[in-house]
C-alpha cells in the first residue's frame, strides 16, 4: 500500500510500507505534445523516470498510467496502478 504526502509545491512522494520511495512530478503539459491534459505527472525512483500518469480535461476525465521502466527495477506495473489510485486525480 502506498502513501502520498505533499513533497514540494509541485509534486509529491509516494512510500511504501517496505521504504521504497517515488517521487511525483507535475509536470506542464505544453510543449510535450500533451496539450488539453488536466493533469500530467511523472514518477521518478532513484533519478531514472519510471512512469507517467495524465487526465484527459474533457466532461468525463479518463486517467492513463504508462510504464517506461526496465523489468529489473523493485517497482512493476502493479505499485503505478496502486500510485494512480491514490493520487486521486
Amino acid at each position: 500500500m502506498w502513501q502520498i504526502t505533499d513533497w514540494m509545491r509541485s509534486g509529491y512522494k509516494a512510500c511504501r510500507e517496505d521504504g521504497e520511495t517515488v517521487f511525483i512530478y507535475k509536470r506542464p503539459d505544453w510543449g510535450t505534445g500533451l496539450c488539453g491534459s488536466h493533469s500530467f505527472y511523472e514518477l521518478r525512483s532513484r533519478g531514472v523516470l519510471i512512469g507517467r500518469i495524465t487526465s484527459e480535461r474533457s466532461w468525463r476525465p479518463s486517467i492513463k498510467a504508462e510504464w517506461l521502466a526496465e523489468q529489473d527495477r523493485p517497482l512493476s506495473e502493479v505499485d503505478l496502478l496502486e500510485i494512480t489510485a491514490a493520487l486521486k486525480l
